[in-house]
């Protein structure tokens, strides 16, 4: 009996213990369950990060007493666009920053500070379980935009909506204080920008005595937020100036050129002319600068008739392509002849860049000139040709320059039908097989390549048929030497009888 109480009374035991264990147990669990998580905060002094929880740490991928306030604002604003630049001071007060834009994070910020000391703390609008951690990836990820953001040369910048700047790399940092000072509102834009603008140049001057820096400024609008770029383009501007300057100095030297010059770039424009094609192609200023294309350049040369008439159009238009294919490829010649009487030498030469240059060179009193002489010179070789004497006139370096009717007649030579140049040795050749053999023959080199100095003198020959010929040789203008061969009958020459009694 003893027994059975003594088994009942530990049973009973072991079920009270073992109901208080479960009950403990249970109790532990249901806490550590509804115990809430870490909050994401962070603990700045004098902007320093000072300590943060280890939430806070992970998401923002920081480290105590190796990041400040810059930092977290860096990765901050693009979401809460009025984190301020500074740390909150003061003796004590707090504020609450919500996010903006459709992928806002289901969190608010909560700024509270108290003299030097101030905390940052993310606060849940949701379940803590809707929020998404921040992996290594993407943390990784943050650290290499910020060390691009941070090592870039152009600046960047981003405005909020109120036009303000909520971010900025230090290039943007850097020329902000050198232009407007250290004490500048940092969130007064550097550079204005309008809604809608696209590239476009504005000048910035650091030092009153230099000259202004060129900025090619673009704006992105990314939702709420304008992403600003400005790039350094002074090298750009002084190599337009230079090139402006060049063209200048061109335009002034081919001003004072009689020869007018027409300059079409690659895309068929004209882009330089100078004075002188206005003069010779009477085409107006107003149509020059305006930049015409190179076929209605040469369409209005036509309708002024300052280029030969075509017999129909499209020829010509076909003709106008292959003169500017033949100007770029190769170099182009033309003479035109116009209807008021005047003569253009027209010059095409390809240039760098497919550019293609004309010139004008107004040649009427050169052809003139050349008609004037060309007739001259058939008057004076009509006057010979009716000299019944054969005429034939050598230069000073021996070679044939004229000859008449009569003396081609008497010899059967024309020097005009070769290609080669006749010479006193291959006219004495000649002249001596047609004639019987006499010793007289060099003299008449001699006196050639004495150039006509010596005193004129005079011999007969007799041609194998038994006529008499008189050559007479006497030199003429410009050293040159005159060959005159006249007939003659030997029984009215004293002188021929003479030589053939001695001869006998």
């Amino acid at each position: 009996m003893f027994l059975e109480l003594f088994e009942i009374v530990v049973i009973v035991l072991t079920a009270i213990v073992a109901a208080g264990l479960a009950q403990s147990y249970l109790s532990r669990s249901h806490v550590t369950a509804t115990t809430p998580i870490e909050p994401m905060a962070l603990l700045f002094t004098d902007g320093v990060l000072q300590h943060g929880t280890d939430s806070a740490l992970r998401h923002f991928a920081v480290e105590p007493g190796l990041h400040a306030w810059q930092d977290i604002r860096d990765t901050l604003i693009p979401t809460f666009p009025d984190f301020p630049p500074v740390p909150g001071s003061g003796p004590q007060g707090s504020v609450v920053l919500q996010p903006q834009g459709q992928a806002a994070p289901p969190h608010n910020i909560e700024l509270r500070w108290r003299d030097a000391l101030c905390w940052v703390t993310l606060t849940p609008v949701e379940e803590p379980s809707t929020t998404t951690p921040i992996t290594p990836a993407i943390a990784q990820e943050m650290n290499a935009l910020r060390l691009s953001s941070d090592t870039m040369i152009n600046p960047v910048w981003h405005l909020n909506a109120e036009g303000a700047v909520c971010w900025s790399n230090p290039a943007y940092t850097v020329l902000h204080e050198l232009a407007r000072g250290p004490d500048a509102d940092p969130e007064t834009p550097l550079f204005p920008i309008t809604s809608g603008d696209g590239p476009r140049r504005v000048t910035l001057r650091l030092d009153p005595l230099d000259l202004p820096d060129w900025y090619e400024v673009t704006s992105i609008q990314m939702g709420s937020i304008t992403v600003c770029h400005a790039n350094c383009i002074n090298a750009l501007v002084e190599a337009e100036q230079a090139q402006r300057d060049f063209v200048q100095s061109l335009a002034k030297t081919f001003a004072h050129l009689s020869v007018g010059l027409a300059i079409f770039d690659r895309r068929g424009q004209l882009v330089l002319f100078n004075p002188a094609l206005v003069d010779l192609t009477h085409l107006t200023p107003k149509f020059l600068s305006s930049r015409p294309q190179i076929l209605s350049f040469f369409d209005q040369l036509r309708e002024d008739r300052i280029m030969p008439e075509p017999k129909n159009y499209a020829s010509w238009r076909q003709a106008i392509t292959d003169l500017i294919a033949a100007a770029s490829d190769t170099s182009y010649e033309e003479t035109w002849n116009l209807e008021d009487g005047r003569t253009f030498s027209v010059e095409g030469r390809p240039h760098p860049d497919g550019a293609t240059a004309f010139l004008f060179e107004d040649i009427s009193a050169e052809v003139s000139l050349t008609r004037s002489f060309r007739s001259e010179l058939e008057l004076g070789q009509s006057l010979i040709d009716v000299v019944e004497d054969g005429l034939v006139v050598f230069s000073a370096s021996g070679a044939l320059t004229c000859c008449n009717l009569a003396y081609r007649d008497l010899w059967g030579h024309d020097p005009g039908t070769g290609f080669v140049e006749t010479t006193i040795g291959d006219c004495i050749d000649l002249w001596s097989r047609l004639c019987q053999p006499s010793a007289l023959w060099p003299e008449i080199a001699k006196c050639i390549s004495e150039r006509g100095t010596g005193t004129p003198w005079d011999m007969t020959l007799y041609l194998k048929n038994g006529d008499a010929l008189t050559c007479e040789v006497r030199g003429i203008t410009s050293g040159s030497t005159l060959v005159r061969f006249r007939n003659r009958s030997a029984a009215n020459d004293p002188a021929a009888s003479r030589r053939d009694e001695l001869e006998k």
